[in-house]
């Protein structure tokens, strides 16, 4: 399953690379965004169709996303894969660095832009497709922890972002995670309600902040 995970998210996110080397509109990337989306909605939706009542409860509480249906066995192999990304993610700091001021001047540093990108895919996809298929897809984590480090720390640095969105992820998730499983009572959410209800405020906040600064500017 994890192995299907990583191979899908690195397909969904070669597809997206490829068309936004033809495409250079934002807004048109965004429309096919939501229509690959879709895409992959429908492919799950066929699978549900023509699944058994057992299997499509299976994956419905898959979707609420959880920390605590990870066993011992799949913990060592989620360790091992997680470890092994982030080095990667780590050690590509200045290639996403370089990248920030655009392609040409990260020719002009000797970096090869395309293995670049093929590198930056290849590790996200590991790390995003064995996370989701071992906790669920866990909702605004991977889009809020990124702008709230950037808003806390002022800076474009991947050298100090990546190890502060670990630091910040993990510990916003924990207490998700802890609200979720509120001590004295006997209610257990799903963690993806928590996650929505605490990342679409700061997304919504840093959205506005955003816009107000262009304006007085």
């Amino acid at each position: 399953i994890a192995t299907s995970a990583c191979a899908g998210a690195g397909l969904v996110m070669l597809l997206v690379l490829a068309l936004s080397n033809r495409l250079r509109d934002n807004v048109l990337m965004l429309v096919i965004g939501l229509m690959i989306n879709s895409i992959t909605v429908a492919l799950t939706s066929i699978w549900q169709y023509f699944s058994n009542a057992e299997e499509v409860k299976d994956y419905l509480l898959w979707t609420f996303g959880s920390l605590g249906g990870v066993t011992g066995s799949q913990l060592h192999l989620l360790c091992l894969v997680t470890v092994t990304g982030l080095a990667a993610v780590f050690c590509s700091s200045k290639m996403l660095d370089a990248l920030l001021l655009g392609d040409n001047y990260a020719r002009s540093m000797g970096l090869t832009v395309k293995r670049a990108r093929v590198i930056i895919v290849c590790t996200t996809s590991v790390l995003a497709g064995s996370i989701t298929a071992f906790c669920g897809p866990i909702a605004f984590m991977g889009l809020a922890v990124p702008h709230l480090a950037r808003l806390l720390f002022n800076t474009s640095s991947h050298r100090i972002l990546m190890p502060v969105c670990c630091l910040i992820g993990t510990e916003l998730l924990l207490l998700c995670d802890c609200i979720a499983q509120w001590p004295g009572t006997q209610t257990v959410l799903p963690i993806n309600i928590i996650t929505s209800l605490v990342g679409a405020p700061v997304v919504i906040f840093l959205l506005v902040r955003k816009n107000t600064l262009n304006i007085y500017r």
